[in-house]
């Protein structure tokens, strides 16, 4: 009888004549054999899968797909491009579509993604040309608006929190205690979504190594081994106001901690930056590739390769609202040609910089621009927008709580920052490589 209820579910793509009555009882049948299928490694297997596939239809469709118990661990959902109106890059997927040729080499995972999957992720947007947006966030519905913003775009992208971020998610203000707290509700926002996020702590100096990332390595580490699932995907140490070999000694502390977690290191350095970051501020200069070829060669000496980390270089960027007078992207291919060394290169400091600078930045080798002054005024001017409109309405209760229910005017604030993700994914040229899953093909070992 599962096997029929699950052959059911999985051929009702098929049909021709689907409609919300049909996906009400597929909703329904599914609900049944998540909450009562007997507790075996198989039947976990089926649960996950009829999961991923009631979400998978849902999303082809426009349709609401609320969350399920998710009963299993081990399986991780399935990812699908699905179409919406503001989204003109997702690619849909027509019912009674053979995915299996075109798609099988693109499936992904939005449960947590392994180091290679990263890696494989920076090496096809260097060989494509593009790159993803690093998105800060400080809270949920910052958190929600990056993660919306990347799946209206069809795009893969980071989604990261500073030192900053994690002290305010924090009660106390533990940096560590804030960076898991905010950790875990974007690893479990992200199963809600269906291009690939991977998680990130951004921006760690080295006066909060010892304070900060080396102590949540370390309890990412034990939870890890209690089972916990993965919570971040990559992590920065920024060694730019420091010299570079503190910087490579630095490096060689955080690599075997970063490894541990199966992470993804970043690290900025060579060069002191201008603008403003969690409070370090100095003034622009450039990296040499002498000062690159110390870092590369650290990486090296550990056994990596030139795509097993991020690289950040200053080429004229300044943090924050500062603006650039001279940026030269063009920098960092003559580094790439000095060194002989094809570097995973990541823009920060890119508020203010043209769309000109920005794409050429991308041809020069840049995989991932962090973005977080421009989200920020995004938010913060969609919910001004809101109490502008609103002047006056919210002084007084005979009016309804429409006026100053903190969810209004934090939808209005997200509303905004979405369509600036979706801008700056398709400023990068992100925007629509996040692939559909072919769940047929995923489902048809489990219904043999």
């Amino acid at each position: 009888m599962l096997h029929f209820d699950v052959r059911f579910l999985a051929i009702a793509h098929d049909t021709e004549h689907e409609n919300s009555f049909l996906f009400a009882c597929r909703a329904l049948l599914l609900s049944l054999l998540l909450f009562c299928t007997v507790q075996t490694d198989r039947s976990e297997r089926f649960c996950a899968l009829l999961r991923a596939d009631y979400v998978t239809f849902a999303r082809c469709h426009g349709l609401h797909a609320p969350l399920l118990a998710n009963r299993t661990s081990e399986v991780r959902p399935l990812v699908v491009a699905r179409q919406t109106d503001a989204s003109p890059h997702t690619e849909h997927v027509p019912k009674g579509t053979d995915m299996s040729e075109d798609m099988s080499e693109t499936t992904r995972s939005t449960f947590a993604m392994t180091s290679a999957e990263v890696k494989q992720l920076l090496d096809e947007a260097h060989d494509g040309g593009f790159a993803y947006p690093a998105i800060n966030i400080s809270n949920l519905d910052t958190a929600i608006a990056a993660m919306e913003g990347l799946e209206q775009a069809n795009s893969a992208g980071f989604v990261q929190v500073s030192i900053g971020g994690a002290k305010q998610a924090s009660p106390v203000g533990d940096p560590v205690e804030g960076s898991i707290i905010i950790g875990r509700m974007m690893r479990d926002l992200r199963k809600s979504h269906h291009v690939p996020i991977m998680l990130h702590t951004d921006h760690c100096h080295a006066d909060y190594v010892d304070t900060w990332l080396k102590p949540l390595l370390v309890e990412l580490k034990r939870l890890k081994d209690a089972g916990e699932e993965k919570i971040f995907d990559s992590f920065m140490f920024d060694g730019s106001h420091d010299e570079i070999h503190d910087n490579a000694a630095t490096i060689r502390e955080l690599l075997p901690l970063v490894q541990a977690v199966d992470g993804v290191l970043e690290v900025e350095a060579g060069g002191k930056w201008g603008g403003m970051e969690d409070g370090v501020a100095d003034q622009a200069v450039y990296s040499t590739p002498e000062d690159v070829a110390v870092i590369q060669k650290t990486f090296t000496d550990a056994g990596l390769d030139e795509d097993d980390y991020l690289l950040a270089v200053a080429f004229g960027n300044a943090h924050g609202t500062a603006v650039i007078p001279d940026l030269k992207p063009e920098l960092l291919s003559e580094i790439a040609e000095k060194t002989g060394v094809r570097n995973m290169y990541v823009f920060h400091g890119g508020s203010g910089s043209s769309d000109e600078d920005v794409k050429a930045a991308v041809r020069d080798g840049v995989v991932k621009m962090n973005v977080d002054t421009d989200t920020q005024y995004e938010f913060t001017n969609g919910i001004d927008a809101f109490f502008v409109a609103a002047d006056g309405k919210q002084r007084s209760h005979r009016v309804g709580k429409k006026f100053f229910d903190p969810r209004k005017w934090n939808a209005a604030g997200r509303k905004a920052m979405t369509a600036k993700v979706v801008q700056v994914a398709e400023l990068l040229g992100s925007a629509g490589h996040a692939k559909a899953v072919d769940y047929k093909s995923v489902l048809a070992p489990v219904l043999a």
